[in-house]
Order: C-alpha cells, then structure tokens, then sequence
C-alpha cells in the first residue's frame, strides 16, 4: 500500500514539473499581462513545493500512514506522465493551458487524498489550504485560456 510520504514525493514531483511549464510558457508568451500571470503561478508552486519538501524535512509528522484511495497515484500519472515534464517547442499558449488545467486539477486532487490519509491536525488543514489553493490554481488558468480562446470577454 502506498504511503502519504509516497504521495508527498508525487507532489512535490508535480510542483517542480509546473514551475517548468509555467516557466516555458513565460518564455513563449507575448501578452505581457499573459507572462505575468504564469510567473505568478510558478512562484507559488515554488512556495508550494517548499511547503511540501519542508513537511518531508522536519519528520514532524507520520508520512508513513496508508493512502486509501490509491486511485489518485493513477491519475496523477495519467496527468502529469511518469517522469519529468518534456516540453515540446511546437506548444502554444493555449496548448500550456490545457495542460495546466489538467495538471491543477490533478495536483487538488493529490492534496485533498493527502488530507484524508494525513492523521495530524495541522497537517491536514496545510494540505486541505494546498488543495484549495490548487483548485484556485485551476479557476485562474481555466480564465485565462477562456479569455485566450475567445470563450469569454475581458469583462469577467
């Protein structure tokens, strides 16, 4: 059975291979306001995944306890795939954004089976704050790529 330690490493994993994307499309992106919003983002995964290594690092907490709903291991790697992120130059913007969308929504999920499994108090009000955060995460890129796409005027 797997472990919330097991689950924290997928996590941070996560956090790092974000950052990465973000970071890219900053590099791509022409829309100044558009390259503002993804340093922003992978600012807080940085803070995220400092969050996470800490937590690992102080041996405060049992990490060792079972994660029951090992359907989360799966998804993540159905969202994020087995290894570190590989960007291919041919993305676009809005290709970024699809796969932050999936990615956002993968990593709430992640935190919010972290809460569940987590027997500490503190500990599961951090990874119950990270979920939200995550799915905060996830309306924001889900606006942009809206706004992007034409789905939704710059008034909302």
């Amino acid at each position: 059975m797997k472990t919330l330690r097991d689950l924290l490493d997928i996590a941070i994993q996560q956090e790092i291979d974000s950052q990465k994307l973000y970071r890219y499309g900053m590099e791509i992106v022409s829309d100044e306001k558009a390259r503002e919003f993804l340093k922003q983002l992978a600012e807080e995964e940085v803070r995220h995944e400092n969050t996470l290594i800490n937590i690992k690092e102080t041996e405060l907490y049992d990490l060792d306890v079972a994660v029951e709903d090992e359907a989360v291991f799966q998804n993540t790697l159905d969202s994020h795939g087995e290894n570190v992120v590989e960007l291919d130059k041919k993305l676009t913007v809005e290709d970024i954004l699809e796969i932050a969308l999936k990615r956002e929504f993968a990593a709430g999920n992640v935190f919010a089976a972290a809460a569940k499994a987590a027997r500490d108090e503190e500990l599961i009000t951090l990874f119950e704050n990270l979920a939200k955060e995550e799915d905060i995460h996830h309306q924001r890129v889900e606006k942009e790529y809206r706004l992007l796409t034409g789905q939704m005027g710059e008034e909302l």
